[in-house]
């Protein structure tokens, strides 16, 4: 909770880096698989150079034309990959109505469901949270809600493991902290993640 609350002092200059430093440190540092982030045109030309050649994924969602504006998913592969290929995350992508489990193609069809989603043709596409490396008890949680009665709300809103959970937001809140202060010191996107090479969460909730 400390690193939350040095999070809310700092005073930084909007800048691609402390925007992904702020939304994606838990990618970057290699304990969460995926995060998204939302940036203008200019800024989506930046990350994709800033993180060309490193181990990190991006994938266009959406993009709103007025003003222009992009959802980033940012993710790594084989831990994206393997955290929806469990048992029960299949289930409930099936439920969902995906026919296919590669990665390539759950992406897809993500991709088509959220556009209709803004398009208002189709409700909000759940799984997103999913693809986001959320616990499935709290993705379903939040369905069964309706997003009310949650436990906690942190990342993400909290439905089951508790404990579990505020201890991977603590971790979360730390390495966020120490990325905006590697971008106030004016280090690179690639320099950061070099820094936490090593630096792994055997599980993510």
């Amino acid at each position: 909770m400390r690193y939350q609350l040095e999070l809310n002092q700092v005073k930084w200059e909007k800048s691609m880096k402390m925007q992904i430093a702020m939304h994606c440190a838990p990618v970057l540092a290699g304990v969460k698989p995926s995060n998204a982030v939302a940036l203008d045109d200019n800024d989506s030309s930046d990350l994709l150079e800033a993180l060309r050649g490193t181990e990190i994924q991006c994938e266009l969602i959406y993009a709103d034309s007025d003003p222009l504006k992009c959802l980033w998913l940012l993710y790594r592969k084989e831990e994206t990959e393997a955290y929806l290929m469990i048992k029960k995350h299949r289930k409930f992508l099936k439920a969902c109505g995906y026919s296919s489990f590669q990665l390539k193609d759950i992406l897809h069809t993500f991709k088509k469901r959220y556009h209709q989603y803004k398009n208002q043709q189709k409700d909000f596409p759940h799984e997103f949270g999913l693809i986001l490396g959320y616990p499935l008890c709290d993705v379903e949680g939040f369905i069964k809600h309706q997003g009310k009665k949650c436990l906690y709300s942190g990342y993400w809103k909290v439905y089951g493991n508790l404990s579990g959970t505020k201890k991977l937001f603590g971790i979360y809140d730390l390495v966020r902290y120490q990325m905006v202060k590697q971008v106030e010191y004016g280090k690179s996107l690639k320099q950061i993640m070099e820094s936490y090479r090593n630096y792994r969460v055997p599980n993510y909730a």
